[in-house]
């Protein structure tokens, strides 16, 4: 069911309660009161006839009743009875339309001791009062039936079930058009996401026109969306086509090589000298496959992922003597501010080779970029944090680089000619952010760089995660 309808159907579900609820409240309402008015009036009617007997001495009953005919003259089917102490009938009115009840001894022992009684006696309403004067008790019955009451009250239910129909209709027609109306920017905004495709994510959904309610969020939750999937994809086309060259380009060499080398017989020290080459040129691809894996790998979430508690100064002991090994020339240079007390603030939870792979390709660029091939790392201890500061002696990175080097195959223009494939920074920030840490580069530095990287301890990031 659309929408639209299952608006209307609520909508209208919703009036319907209302008007049920509030004709029956009204019809049961005036029911009670023509009740209560019909019991006043005979109440009344009884008191006078009693008055009237009692109190004017020798008054002719037939005068009586004659005066009872003429009184009330829109109750129907009346009459009037009145009983002596000794349960004697000493006056009797009753219309020529109607048979009169006759009350039983136990019916006026009743009204005596308990007073007043009203009840019915099929159509008819019958109230039973005692009254009394000069020491002498009484028991008056009247009774009729509400003829002009009740037409009244039919004519009222038909006019009730008019109105509940009629609102009933009204508020189906009404509910489709609000409905219709509310569902409109819905429909535009289905409209233009339809026409959105991998080819044509610049297009964005029209917000201006739109007041800022719940539709305005949506609309523009779907843009941040597009916004979101259009960098992704960007980043996904350049990593591709950056792979694809860097791919290439070791693999046309070799078969470049090998091929001429084919064309002719060679030497033994020509074979060698090309197979030389040649195996420089796999280990460079063999190293470009690994950083992508690698990279790929850190793309994804920690889901499915061995993590544990790890010890960040152990990691960084370890950068000297690996490094060390890269390069004879590399030197890295550690320094603990004071450790804190609780040691728990020195175990982050993530991957131990992961984090130590990010901050081994910083602590590398920064050899590999200082004329001095030196490199400081600072650990420091902020609040629920850790941060470890990687500094070099390099030629620095420009403000624009700045915002670039962490993209994957992106390389400064100061490190172009060096060797490498942009990928390091790329990944060392994707595996900083898996570990719900930050990287960044302190800005202003007039010379060198230095690496800002702060990681969660371990039970600051479960609430992250959380």
């Amino acid at each position: 069911m659309k929408i639209k309808y299952r608006i209307t159907l609520l909508f209208t579900l919703v009036v319907t309660i209302i008007l049920l609820i509030v004709c029956t409240s009204v019809y049961y309402l005036t029911n009670l009161n023509r009740e209560k008015d019909f019991r006043k009036r005979l109440h009344n009617r009884a008191l006078t006839t009693i008055s009237l007997l009692t109190k004017v001495e020798g008054i002719d009953k037939d005068l009586m009743s004659k005066i009872d005919a003429n009184m009330f003259f829109t109750i129907q089917e009346k009459s009037v009875i009145v009983y002596d102490e000794h349960d004697h009938e000493i006056y009797r009115h009753v219309d020529s339309t109607v048979d009169a009840e006759t009350a039983n001894g136990a019916l006026l022992a009743r009204v005596r001791s308990e007073g007043e009684y009203v009840y019915t006696d099929h159509r008819r309403t019958i109230v039973a009062i005692p009254y009394t004067r000069n020491h002498k008790s009484y028991v008056v019955l009247s009774s009729a039936f509400d003829l002009d009451g009740y037409a009244k009250l039919a004519q009222l239910k038909f006019i009730l079930t008019l109105s509940f129909i009629t609102g009933i209709l009204a508020t189906i027609v009404c509910g489709l058009l609000f409905s219709a109306r509310l569902v409109v920017p819905i429909k535009k905004i289905t409209n233009e996401v339809k026409e959105i495709s991998s080819q044509n994510l610049s297009r964005r959904i029209d917000t201006i026109y739109e007041p800022k309610d719940e539709l305005y969020e949506l609309s523009s939750t779907f843009n941040d969306l597009l916004t979101r999937l259009q960098e992704s994809f960007e980043i996904q086309r350049r990593f591709i086509a950056n792979a694809s060259h860097e791919l290439s380009t070791p693999l046309t060499s070799i078969s470049s090589q090998l091929e001429i080398t084919l064309q002719n017989q060679r030497s033994a020290e020509e074979y060698r000298s090309v197979i030389s080459s040649v195996y420089d040129d796999v280990k460079q691809l063999n190293q470009l496959t690994r950083s992508l894996l690698e990279l790929a790998k850190a793309s994804g979430s920690t889901d499915g992922m061995e993590l544990s508690l790890v010890r960040i100064d152990e990691l960084l002991m370890k950068l000297p003597s690996e490094l060390r090994k890269t390069n004879k020339d590399y030197t890295v240079e550690l320094h603990f501010n004071r450790f804190p007390d609780d040691e728990d603030k020195l175990l982050v939870f993530g991957n131990s080779d992961l984090l130590y792979s990010a901050i081994k390709n910083i602590a590398l660029n920064a050899c590999k970029y200082s004329e001095d091939h030196f490199a400081a790392v600072v650990l420091n201890f902020v609040s629920d944090e850790l941060q470890v500061l990687i500094s070099d002696n390099g030629p620095g990175i420009s403000e624009l680089d700045k915002q670039l080097v962490f993209q994957p195959f992106y390389r400064a223009k100061s490190t172009s000619q060096s060797q490498g494939f942009g990928l390091g920074l790329s990944l060392a920030s994707r595996i900083i952010q898996l570990h719900k840490g930050r990287i960044a580069i302190e800005p202003g530095s007039p010379r060198g760089t230095r690496f800002i990287i702060n990681l969660p301890v371990a039970r600051a990031f479960h609430r992250l995660q959380a």
